[in-house]
């Protein structure tokens, strides 16, 4: 009797030691198949980082804009224009909000890394099942983090990316705003018009005006292909910069309803033709991690848009020669920390 059950038992354990097996190569085969997909992204440690000289910076920070005739703001003294001496208050978030700054650049072929065009915030709670796209105008005067040994003062907010690339631009967005950024993703124009292709385009409602300065299109609902997209995304003149970033989000959002109706081979099949595209500092486990947060709940997200500056936070004017929104940092980061804090 003893022997029969010391036998059951070491079938028992034959049969456990054999499922784990299985269990573990499967796993194995699983975590290989993804890593070999994730690897096809672009790393922000793997790329070339350029490093300006003191006489390129120069002249990037003494660029100025095209004159403007309709142009009715106020030349401003920098001298007379101040920003808050201390960094700004940090806006505390828990473990469940993650902060993701989404960065568009206009990069020609052959171009390397250019000003930051289009910086939206993606901040998701997972506890909530939240997302707030936060579009960071440009032309936003701030106070520029020392980089490299070197001081660079005050000027747009689009000048930390090209010269110090995400870790600046970070840098820049802790001390202005008190926003803790947890990774970056950055794609240029080339690759967002690949990106809304490959899912099948966006759907978006355009009004008369905005129909009429594309051209090709008609007021209303249209599906919009990448080049038509990109076109959309980047109308400024129409109105404003506000204008525009609203149009830029009301794209991103166009694209996550497209994607949520992918099934999940089309979704793997999605990632090969976008994620060559992109360039993240996030790694393959972050990665992974994030998508186990956040696939469970990206049917149920409740997503809400917004700026900063927003209407009210700031002073328009032109310093040394460019546009610029002179904020109101104390009201922008009481806002956020509001909109996007835990």
């Amino acid at each position: 009797m003893c022997a029969k059950k010391k036998g059951a038992r070491r079938g028992l354990l034959v049969f456990l030691c054999i499922f784990l097996g299985l269990i573990l190569a499967g796993l194995l085969v699983v975590t290989y198949y993804a890593n070999s997909i994730l690897n096809q992204i672009n790393r922000v440690d793997d790329v070339p980082q350029e490093t300006l000289t003191h006489e390129e910076v120069e002249i990037l920070l003494a660029e100025t804009d095209p004159e403007e005739e309709e142009f009715t703001g106020e030349e401003l003294d920098p001298e007379q224009v101040t920003l808050p001496e201390a960094p700004a208050e940090v806006i505390e978030k828990n473990e469940n909000v993650v902060n993701i700054l989404l960065i568009g650049q206009d990069r020609r072929p052959g171009q390397g890394r250019q000003r930051s065009d289009a910086m939206i915030l993606c901040t998701v709670n997972t506890d909530r099942k939240t997302l707030v796209l936060t579009s960071f105008l440009r032309d936003t005067y701030v106070k520029l983090p020392d980089y490299n040994g070197m001081k660079y003062g005050s000027n747009r907010l689009n000048v930390p990316y090209v010269v110090g690339g995400m870790e600046m631009l970070d840098e820049c967005m802790l001390m202005n705003f008190g926003i803790e950024i947890d990774h970056n993703i950055e794609v240029d124009f080339s690759g967002f018009e690949k990106v809304v292709n490959a899912i099948g385009g966006v759907d978006i409602e355009l009004t008369g005006a905005e129909a009429n300065w594309m051209g090709g299109v008609s007021a209303g609902m249209n599906r919009l292909n990448g080049e038509k997209a990109l076109e959309y995304s980047r109308i400024r003149k129409l109105d404003s910069d506000f204008g525009r970033t609203n149009r830029q989000r009301k794209v991103l959002i166009a694209m996550l309803e497209r994607v949520k109706k992918l099934s999940l081979n089309e979704m793997l099949e999605l990632t090969e033709t976008i994620f060559p595209m992109i360039t993240t500092d996030m790694s393959n486990s972050d990665i992974i991690g994030y998508v186990m947060d956040f696939f469970p709940i990206l049917l149920d997200l409740e997503i809400t848009t917004q700026s900063a500056p927003h209407e009210g936070e700031y002073k328009s004017g032109r310093i040394n020669g460019m546009s610029v929104l002179v904020p109101d940092l104390e009201m922008i980061n009481t806002r956020l920390r509001e909109t996007i804090g835990s």
